[in-house]
């Protein structure tokens, strides 16, 4: 018998287009992730760092929605 899976923090929804988040833990990370992107376009006022904060950020983000969803279920862990 498997342990229960933690719950999916994004996934496709109901009725809805797509993917998103899915608990009050996904939307927070989006929220967090949308505020910060807002905050660096107008904090830093060189366009490189910009979008060098910008890239990063999205990144992180991209990161936790692979593993916070079923994204990766078929390739991680390596060897599963």
């Amino acid at each position: 018998m498997e342990p229960d899976e933690a719950p999916r923090w994004f996934g496709k929804k109901q009725g809805g287009l797509g993917f998103g988040p899915l608990t009050w833990q996904g939307r927070a990370a989006t929220f967090l992730y949308v505020f910060l992107l807002v905050v660096a376009a107008f904090t830093y006022s060189q366009l490189g760092l910009t979008v060098f904060v910008v890239l990063f950020y999205t990144v992180v983000y991209g990161f936790i929605v692979a593993f916070k969803s079923d994204l990766m279920k078929d390739h991680w862990p390596p060897g599963s």
